[in-house]
């Protein structure tokens, strides 16, 4: 089962303990702040600090935890820290 949510805020952090770029939801919003499946060639595109904005897929699955995933299109930067 998944849910999608649309136009959510994500941030490129730099994630000490995996030694990389990940991705997450900007906090306030309705989402499960969940780390972010996501294209490596496109994190390692971006800046860390890096805003923009696009839709992700809530998966729900009895043989893993649950995680989001990046749809396929950015939908726009919105700032850069």
């Amino acid at each position: 089962m998944s849910t999608i949510f649309s136009n959510i805020k994500l941030l490129t952090l730099y994630d000490t303990k995996r030694k990389k770029i990940r991705v997450r939801p900007m906090e306030g919003q309705n989402i499960p702040e969940l780390w972010v499946s996501f294209s490596r060639k496109q994190r390692n595109q971006m800046n860390i600090g890096m805003v923009f904005q696009m839709d992700v897929k809530l998966i729900e699955s009895e043989r893993r935890k649950p995680y989001l995933i990046a749809t396929k299109k950015i939908l726009g930067q919105l700032s850069l820290f």
